[in-house]
């Protein structure tokens, strides 16, 4: 009689062959079957290609995954039952590894997800396993499980999108927590973070840090006339023109309404004055389209000094900002 080789030795899968004459046992007969049955009935397709990915094993549930019966497939490259950008991907793998083929150095399992094109031309995503086969050194093909992950490409798919959309949300938290939506400048709630931060400084290394504190004059009446959508136009021109005056390392709050800090670190008070003055002038001489009437800022300008608290501190440059209101506006006052 004829000795069939199992399907399955030392964890290869090889094609059934007939090997030599020799008398067959009934163990032979009983293993070989067993085999022969998980092979052609497991729902995972196993298939063995040769060198040039070439089809020359397939098990019969390829007809339920893909529609193909199995003679359908032997014969055939595997790409050519690929979407053209797996299939570029696996020509690209099999090209990088050409040389390793040759020197044995790839015994092990390789993984990819590609999409499948079916008989009745609709697609599937596939999980393919493959290992290279050596007979002693000598490269003979590959053998592999394909197993259909459609379900889950979808179920990843729809969580990526969810995780898309909740990392946007975040994003759009975020700014909401962080800027003022009208103007662009840093809300009010970040001015505690930045101005903590400028207190370590100064109590670590002495370096000092002052605040502007500003509001346009006669603000509501302008709204009053000329109405919010002209109000809310002329905060935002306020908002580029202090932060074309200023450096990158400043920061501009909208204190709320038409109020507004500038926190200036490493600035002593007579150097935010300057820059206090200058945002003053440039705000004066700019041309907001209202006619006969003409935007002007009241400043304040002060210094930290150390262990006040930030509320004690931002009520002394408050304190300046209503001096320059009440001595006829438009002006700067350096708080003491």
């Amino acid at each position: 009689m004829y000795l069939y080789d199992i399907i399955i030795k030392n964890n290869r899968f090889f094609r059934l062959q007939v090997k030599c004459m020799k008398e067959v046992t009934f163990d032979d007969y009983r293993q070989h079957y067993r085999y022969k049955y998980v092979v052609e009935n497991i729902k995972d397709v196993i298939w063995e290609m040769d060198e040039n990915l070439i089809f020359t094993y397939i098990s019969p549930s390829c007809k339920e995954m893909s529609g193909y019966e199995s003679s359908e497939m032997i014969g055939k490259r595997m790409t050519d039952f690929l979407v053209p950008e797996s299939r570029n991907y696996v020509l690209d793998q099999w090209k990088k590894n050409a040389h390793s083929r040759k020197s044995c150095n790839s015994r092990g399992i390789i993984m990819y997800d590609l999409q499948f094109i079916c008989k009745d031309k609709g697609l599937i995503w596939v999980e393919v396993s493959v290992k290279p086969v050596f007979e002693h050194d000598r490269f003979l093909g590959y053998i592999g499980v394909t197993r259909d992950v459609t379900e889950k490409k979808v179920h990843e798919n729809e969580l990526k999108k969810y995780y898309n959309e909740l990392e946007t949300a975040n994003r759009e938290l975020e700014k909401l927590a962080t800027f003022d939506m009208l103007t662009g400048a840093y809300n009010r709630r970040r001015f505690e973070e930045y101005v903590k931060s400028a207190v370590d400084m100064k109590e670590m290394h002495g370096s000092p840090f002052s605040i502007i504190m500003f509001d346009i004059d006669c603000f509501k009446l302008i709204n009053d006339i000329y109405g919010h959508s002209w109000g809310d136009r002329i905060l935002q021109v306020v908002t580029e023109i202090v932060k074309a005056s200023i450096r990158e390392t400043d920061k501009l709050f909208r204190w709320g309404g038409d109020e507004f800090i500038i926190l200036m670190p490493g600035k002593a008070s007579k150097d935010a004055y300057k820059v206090a003055e200058r945002v003053r002038k440039s705000i004066e001489k700019n041309n907001f389209g209202i006619q006969h009437d003409r935007i002007t800022i009241s400043t304040g300008v002060g210094e930290y000094i150390t262990d006040e608290s930030i509320d004690q501190f931002v009520s002394r440059v408050d304190d300046a900002l209503l001096t320059a209101k009440s001595i006829g506006r438009n002006k700067v006052e350096l708080c003491i």
